[in-house]
């Protein structure tokens, strides 16, 4: 039996975190080390003081979660879940997210940009190198994790002195076949999901992600599918912990000032990219894996970048949004308009109606003010839904459905009915909030500008200006 209390970790949100000596050697190699220094929630710790956790730590608290998910099902159904599992799961957990780039998701959006194309070079006395295309796309951060397991020598090797193929471990966390729990870690009730609102919660002083983990970990089931699901007992907790992640976007990740500094970091770092100051094609990736430069690709090495470009950039633009995320001045929110809404039909015409609108006349008013069109910036959440599928979803009808669909499907959070044995997605038990909540979603579009300098004293009269030009 597999030991996990080779060494014990003390976490704030966790307590103490038991560990296996194959967890050990991975925690210990530089790849994994490398996630210390590359903060979870990127630049939200310029809003949230406290929020500056890493992934290093997310990690650490994932792999926890999964173990005691997994624990609590292998003592009431012992003979579907082995120890084997139990450890080849904790360490899909460990290392799901060991692919990410700096600064998280929001290099990743700008290395999808660039490397498809969609950006071009800014004027600088930078060189920049050709593209290293090796392959036809960049690397999602899964992917790349992927990269990491099996091409890394020192976590190849602890994968598999633990008897463990390596490509079973991103097997899991990438859904690249179906394995019997891969939507313990993504899904919407999942390892990954729990710890994150957990440790947001408590890092940014916020209430809404603190779910009940115990009671949820002691009313996990599994249907006769194999299909991991709560007790019917649960089902307030399972519309809490659904509607205290949909808080938690609100308040944290679309909160208008982290909202308004993620907008400027996706440019610069797409500038950086172009300009060659940063290189991130699926080719650099796997040669600076095996070479061991990935362990220095981490958010103090694209700090510096940007530093570099802010001093030696020609175009002025790039120097101003450089600039307001070193110097923490975001750009200003100048008008918004946000509603909840069906996920369909109307509500979603209103949204198109005004983000047309609304992208039509931003370079008139541009012109109006004499600030540079590059300089305004257009941030939009079109129908952010409460979970994955809506409520009028059945199971006929997703069985009928795309590849894409089904697996939006098999990932929505069940509760299990002791009748049959079987279970139902959340959003069709008719005394959930889900039920009717599902299929509403959360629409929002907001006009940012970067000010410069000599326009602060300026947002007042900008921001009355745009409400009468847009509210008429």
């Amino acid at each position: 039996m597999v030991a996990f209390d080779a060494k014990r970790v003390a976490d704030p949100i966790h307590g103490s975190i038991g560990l296996s000596n194959t967890e050990m050697r991975v925690i210990e190699t530089p790849a994994f080390q490398r996630l210390r220094n590359i903060k979870h929630l990127s630049l939200a710790y310029l809003v949230f003081p406290g929020a500056d956790f890493s992934r290093f730590s997310h990690s650490l608290g994932a792999c926890h979660v999964m173990g005691r998910t997994l624990v609590s099902l292998q003592h009431r159904y012992p003979t579907q879940i082995s120890d084997n599992d139990v450890q080849l799961y904790r360490l899909a957990a460990l290392l799901h997210d060991v692919g990410h780039y700096p600064f998280s998701h929001a290099m990743e959006y700008a290395v999808k940009d660039y490397y498809t194309g969609l950006y071009t070079t800014s004027q600088t006395t930078h060189t920049a190198p050709e593209p290293n295309l090796q392959d036809d796309q960049p690397f999602a951060h899964e992917r790349a994790g992927k990269e990491v397991v099996v091409a890394d020598g020192r976590i190849r090797e602890a994968v598999a002195n633990a008897g463990f193929a390596p490509e079973s471990v991103p097997a899991i966390f990438m859904h690249e076949n179906v394995e019997k729990f891969a939507n313990l870690l993504s899904s919407d009730l999942d390892a990954d999901r729990v710890d994150y609102l957990l440790r947001t919660a408590h890092h940014t002083g916020l209430p809404y992600g603190n779910v009940d983990l115990d009671y949820m970990v002691s009313q996990l089931r599994l249907d006769r599918d194999g299909n991991v699901c709560l007790a019917p007992k649960a089902l307030r907790a399972a519309d809490h912990f659904l509607l205290g992640r949909y808080f938690d976007y609100q308040q944290v990740a679309f909160h208008k000032t982290v909202a308004a500094l993620e907008l400027l970091l996706k440019d610069v770092l797409r500038t950086l990219l172009a300009d060659g100051y940063v290189e991130c094609s699926a080719g650099w990736v796997k040669q600076a894996i095996a070479t061991g430069e990935w362990c220095t690709f981490d958010d103090a090495f694209v700090w510096q970048k940007m530093r570099e470009l802010a001093d030696s950039t020609t175009d002025e633009v790039i120097r101003i949004k450089t600039k307001a995320i070193l110097e923490r001045r975001p750009p200003k929110l100048v008008w918004q308009s946000e509603f909840l809404g069906a996920s369909s039909g109307s509500p979603r015409n209103q949204f198109k109606t005004l983000n047309k609108l609304l992208t039509r006349s931003v370079s008139d008013l541009a012109a109006h003010f004499g600030i540079d069109r590059a300089l305004w910036d257009v941030w939009t959440q079109d129908g952010l839904a409460l979970t994955k599928i809506g409520g009028q979803l059945s199971v006929s009808r997703a069985m009928a459905s795309t590849e894409d669909d089904l697996h939006r499907f098999e990932q929505v959070l069940r509760i299990f009915e002791p009748t049959t044995q079987g279970s139902r997605p959340v959003v069709e038990m008719e005394q959930s909030l889900m039920h009717v909540l599902s299929n509403y979603a959360y629409y929002a579009i907001r006009l940012y500008v970067t000010l410069p300098p000599e326009y602060e004293s300026r947002r007042e009269e900008i921001e009355t200006y745009i409400g009468s030009q847009l509210e008429n």
